[in-house]
């Protein structure tokens, strides 16, 4: 398979009419969602991460959709679109600000605050067979805290989610996409895989636990979108990455994620 066909997970936070980089109006989110369904294959995180695992090919012109920090408006701009079109997405929280805001520390002051899903509409989108999986329970870099607060934040988070949606959870999201190799093994004691925030596509040697997303925001313009699986768009984010690391940045989207 071309690394041009690799399978892609992309990034959304909200769907709203905000300003980006956190928002993709939902004008634009239902555009991308149509053009998904007519053109690749959308498919559950556990299904590339299983490929992955198993040494299996990894499935070409694949997608999987994830969503951080659990915006209320998941509901009425994005679940619609999901549903119509039969597309699973995992949506990963925040557990402490679940029905609340995004006002974790160390949000950046420019970013509008917002109201985050409730546990009640969690409950009613798992039952609809949306995923969810923990971004730590107060969203705090896990590479700035100890072992053990680390390990308290990765803990309690799946706990709450698992007791709340009534099913196990597979997945982690990294806050802020930061990780070490400490923090990486710990997320691997719990879960099947977690993700980053690092710009790419999947290749059949990454690791389960440090899985590359791109972020919608960097799709915005339709034709970069649908040049999705072509060799322009590898050399473009290689190029949004290369940027970030000249420009000595995290590998997060705003240096949060």
């Amino acid at each position: 398979m071309s690394p041009a066909q690799n399978p892609v997970i992309l990034t959304y936070h909200s769907i709203s009419a905000g300003c980006p980089p956190l928002c993709v109006s939902p004008s634009l989110f239902a555009e991308q969602m149509k053009w998904l369904s007519q053109n690749t294959r959308v498919v559950p995180l556990a299904v590339l991460t299983e490929s992955i695992k198993r040494k299996q090919p990894l499935p070409s012109r694949t997608v999987v959709l994830t969503f951080d920090d659990g915006y209320r408006d998941f509901c009425t701009e994005a679940a619609p679109h999901l549903r119509r079109f039969g597309f699973p997405a995992t949506i990963f929280l925040p557990t402490a600000y679940c029905g609340r805001t995004n006002s974790w520390p160390g949000l950046p002051s420019w970013v509008e605050e917002k109201s985050l899903l409730t546990w009640q509409q969690i409950k009613e989108l798992a039952g609809q067979g949306f995923q969810f999986g923990p971004h730590s329970v107060t969203h705090r870099d896990l590479t700035s805290l100890s072992l053990g607060e680390a390990e308290q934040e990765i803990v309690e988070s799946k706990r709450e989610v698992e007791r709340e949606v009534g099913e196990a959870v597979e997945f982690f999201c990294y806050p802020y996409g930061r990780w070490d190799r400490a923090v990486r093994n710990l997320v691997s004691r719990y879960f099947s895989g977690a993700c980053s925030t690092v710009a790419g596509a999947v290749r059949p040697d990454a690791d389960p636990f440090a899985l590359p997303r791109v972020d919608a925001h960097y799709l915005r313009a339709p034709a970069c979108f649908r040049s999705l699986f072509t060799r322009r768009f590898s050399g473009y984010v290689a190029l949004r990455r290369t940027v970030r690391r000249l420009r000595n940045q995290p590998e997060g989207l705003y240096f949060k994620s």
